[in-house]
């Protein structure tokens, strides 16, 4: 392997620990699973954890499926897929824009950073037992009497690092773009003017925004275009969701000094409104415009074609920052407190914009292949359209349950984590992200990955396991098994089963892909990346 560069060798580091994250994720759902078909398969665990849990805890069964239910989201979305966006944006942005990152510390911050407030929220569940759920409605969280008090208080101080990181994130990828260091150079003002298309508005009444950033025509590369606008959203998650933690934190902390708060001061339906509107950039936000991002700036390189349409889609990425900024009323269709015009226009008409602007980005990348042809199916290719495929199968999902009637009977089931989440996230974003690894990893290593079957392996046990897991708990969903529910009964016991079955299948293919990496890199690379570069060297000069 050649001997890699500052920026090189980070990148490496968050792939690396992106998935462990991932293998964590995937322990947490399995065993969920497991306590679907057998409510004490996990008392031997539970006993173990209880020895080490703060006094007092409630340690019941249920109550340890509810915690990992809640950790399970941090670990596999904070966890697994930001710490890879983090590693492959701080290479890929530099590399475009031909700057240094502005800021080379906070590339370290992030990722300890990350580190810690995952694991927080991780051990609030494992061992503190905060059981919320992933929506946190309110009065949920503050209801202390149920939600354990010292678990809340560390899940929201974990998830609060978490969002604070995403922002420095956020922040050290504009400075690098618009960085003053260089010609071109941009203010933040100028550039958000840009990414909304005020400057495109204002050329329609004939003027002229002369400071804009040139974010349209023949200005920076797509996929630059695609993280600037899809970070605007990334930094609304974070904020929304930081105020939501730090209201859930005070809360908590006046609970513990014995001077509890009224649950009653905050309107629960406000709550919920802003909660979702922050939550929802995640998925109907950055997720979507950055996988548009990346597949236009890998199917140009795989193909050597230039992308089709390259102008038109950058319209089309800023359309959907702008529907991505109306749609969270979807996650509210069942709530009848919800007025019904929103629960139509944003949760219904809006959403199903998001067929078009995913549509046209699917066409553009296809023609591209499409004109490209003959083309040889490397890797990297192969997963991106399997990451195609899962986009389309967990979208149509969701715009299928984006629909006042249907939503009657699909809110809140499997349906909803299963086909149209997990896909999204599993078939979508996870094997968009390994077609980046599969791409960076010859990139910045010289070395091409050293069972090439294997990756065939990889790829066809993970489609195979991952859609068929999720098609097992969307035909759950279907028969009324709900997603938050702890079923004891065994009336979704087969559906569980085939949902265990197909998830080891894709985590077969997971641990292979993870032994072809640690073969190509060798094991003694794999931990030069996490032991300090002075102990490596007093150790060769012994």
């Amino acid at each position: 392997m050649v001997k890699l560069g500052w920026i090189e060798k980070w990148t490496l580091r968050f792939t690396v620990v992106a998935l462990l994250f991932m293998l964590l994720s995937g322990f947490e759902g399995m065993l969920m699973r497991s306590q679907q078909v057998d409510i004490n398969s996990l008392h031997g665990m539970e006993s173990l954890l209880n020895n080490i849990r703060p006094a007092g805890s409630d340690s019941s069964t249920e109550n340890l499926y509810y915690a990992m239910l809640t950790a399970h989201p941090i670990v596999g979305i904070y966890g697994f897929v930001y710490m890879a966006i983090f590693g492959a944006f701080y290479f890929l942005v530099p590399y475009l824009v031909k700057k240094p990152v502005k800021h080379p510390k906070l590339v370290v911050a992030n990722f300890w950073l990350q580190i810690i407030g995952v694991m927080t929220c991780w051990a609030a569940g494992f061992f503190g037992l905060f059981n919320a759920l992933y929506t946190l409605y309110w009065p949920l969280p503050v209801a202390f009497d149920r939600v354990p008090l010292i678990g809340s208080i560390a899940f929201m101080l974990g998830a609060a690092v978490i969002m604070v990181n995403i922002l420095i994130f956020s922040y050290n990828i504009f400075k690098t773009v618009l960085s003053k260091d260089h010609d071109g150079s941009y203010t933040v003002g100028q550039f958000l003017r840009a990414a909304f298309g005020i400057p495109r508005l204002m050329k329609l009444f004939g003027k002229e925004d002369k400071g804009a950033v040139n974010l349209d025509y023949n200005g920076m590369p797509v996929f630059i275009v695609a993280v600037a606008r899809g970070s605007i959203d990334t930094v609304i998650n974070a904020v929304v969701l930081l105020a939501a933690g730090v209201l859930i934190l005070v809360y908590g902390i006046f609970a513990l000094l014995g001077h509890p708060l009224n649950p009653g001061a905050v309107d629960a339906l406000l709550y919920k409104n802003l909660y979702w509107w922050g939550l929802d950039m995640v998925a109907d936000g950055n997720a979507l415009i950055y996988t548009a991002g990346v597949w236009y700036l890998l199917v140009p390189l795989l193909t050597g074609r230039q992308l089709f349409g390259a102008n038109v889609v950058k319209t089309v990425i800023m359309v959907d920052l702008l529907v991505s900024m109306g749609v969270w009323s979807h996650h509210l269709l069942g709530d009848t407190s919800q007025p019904m015009w929103m629960r139509l226009f944003s949760g219904q008409l809006i959403t199903w914009g998001e067929i078009f602007t995913m549509g046209l980005t699917l066409f553009a990348t296809l023609m591209t292949i499409w004109k490209a042809r003959p083309v040889k199916m490397s890797p990297p290719l192969k997963f991106t359209l399997g990451s195609m495929f899962g986009f389309i199968m967990g979208a149509l999902a969701g715009i299928f349950q984006a629909n006042v009637g249907l939503n009657v009977v699909l809110h809140n089931t499997q349906w909803v984590i299963g086909l149209h989440a997990h896909t999204l996230l599993l078939t979508g974003v996870g094997t968009m992200l390994f077609s980046v690894m599969y791409t960076l990893v010859p990139m910045l290593t010289h070395l091409e990955f050293k069972f090439q079957k294997l990756v065939d392996w990889h790829f066809w046990l993970w489609m195979t396991g991952s859609v068929g897991m999720a098609l097992a708990m969307g035909m759950a969903g279907s028969k009324g098994m709900l997603r938050r529910t702890l079923y004891t009964g065994g009336e979704f016991t087969p559906y569980t089963l085939a949902a265990i079955i197909f998830g080891s299948i894709f985590s077969i293919g997971f641990i292979i892909f993870l032994i072809n990496l640690v073969s190509t890199l060798g094991l003694k690379n794999v931990f030069s990346l996490v032991i300090p570069e002075k102990w490596q060297k007093s150790t060769e000069n012994a």
